[in-house]
């Protein structure tokens, strides 16, 4: 019942936000009224298994827009994984620096609250090795939610993007007959230990059909109520978090945030320079922020989401092995916080 009023609250800030004519609508009205009211008290939540299979309806929609021609490109797409990690690298090395000097933190809370990686993830070792979790889950929240916020922003002030999202329409409704390889590629794709398989799995199972043919586009309305769970669960992640402490940690979370992207945006005009891939799609695909909602905001901006996708990916293989190390590392060289 708790995820069905959550949805009805999200399908309201939806259609105002569709209304007034607010970007990605039906994702960042839900996102940002269910934020208000959990900030406030009121309890949200999204039950986390439907909002992973929500998660591989999305997978699912950006696999169906993959051609064939262009996976042939993505051999030619490693001297931007050089970029990326040497910008992933800055982001994290900034922004321990700004927890640990200005915000006078710990420094696994310092690390741990900078790394753009899975949410739970890194709050769950950042926890076990003795650092704040309070201030690591609200960083990273804000982190994600700011990002999302900010970049479809930017996208919407250029006037060659168009992000009003998808409309609510009953097209293409023989593609629901590929809805149930949702669940089964997910399956498949946790056997064979693929990360993030309830998105991945049915990326690959919807691109790969996508190339021999198969028309998988899903209707509208499909996506918008995908969207409206997407946005709800985000915001939903601020339910039991005190204002007093979200106006601690927020204006340090909102700064790490700021530069974060200054940086993204700084080594996406290195690689508009060095390799001529569009300044827009280098900049989606090196601002920190989740794989689906970044590649959802390409597919609504008609930018080809397969660069976004495959770069996120590398960046999430590299904190998947670097996270513990540097967990392993802090282990023995730093005392926990209940040692002192």
């Amino acid at each position: 019942m708790k995820t069905l009023s959550t949805l009805m609250l999200g399908a309201t800030g939806g259609t105002a936000a569709w209304l007034i004519n607010i970007p990605l609508p039906w994702m960042l009205g839900p996102l940002i009224l269910i934020m208000v009211l959990a900030i406030c008290g009121v309890q949200t939540r999204i039950n986390r298994l439907g909002n992973r299979f929500f998660l591989g309806v999305l997978g699912f929609w950006l696999g169906s827009r993959f051609e064939p021609a262009v996976f042939q490109q993505v051999v030619d797409w490693y001297p931007s994984v050089l970029i990326m990690t040497l910008s992933v690298i800055l982001i994290i090395l900034v922004n321990t620096l700004l927890f640990r000097w200005l915000a006078k933190l710990d420094l696994i809370t310092s690390i741990f609250a900078s790394l753009p990686g899975n949410l739970n993830a890194v709050i769950i070792m950042g926890e076990q090795l003795g650092g704040d979790g309070r201030w690591i889950a609200i960083a990273q929240t804000l982190r994600i939610t700011l990002v999302i916020i900010s970049t479809t922003v930017i996208f919407f002030l250029m006037p060659e993007y168009d992000l009003s999202g998808p409309a609510i329409d009953s097209q293409q409704s023989q593609s629901l007959l590929y809805l149930p390889l949702v669940p089964l590629a997910w399956w498949a794709s946790r056997w064979i230990r693929l990360p993030m398989p309830e998105f991945l799995g049915p990326l690959l199972a919807s691109a790969i059909l996508a190339s021999l043919g198969f028309n998988t586009d899903l209707p509208g309305w499909v996506m918008v109520i995908t969207f409206i769970v997407l946005g709800s669960y985000i915001g939903g992640r601020f339910y039991g978090t005190r204002i007093k402490q979200l106006l601690q940690v927020s204006f340090y979370a909102v700064l790490a945030t700021l530069l974060a992207m200054l940086i993204a945006a700084g080594f996406a005009l290195m690689t508009y320079w060095l390799l001529d891939i569009p300044f827009s799609h280098a900049f989606l695909a090196l601002v920190p922020g989740g794989i689906g909602e970044m590649a959802l905001i390409a597919a609504s901006a008609d930018i080809d989401p397969l660069y976004i996708v495959f770069m996120h990916i590398i960046r999430m293989f590299l904190l998947m092995f670097a996270t513990p190390a540097i967990g392993r590392y802090l282990s023995t060289r730093v005392p926990r916080q209940s040692e002192r």
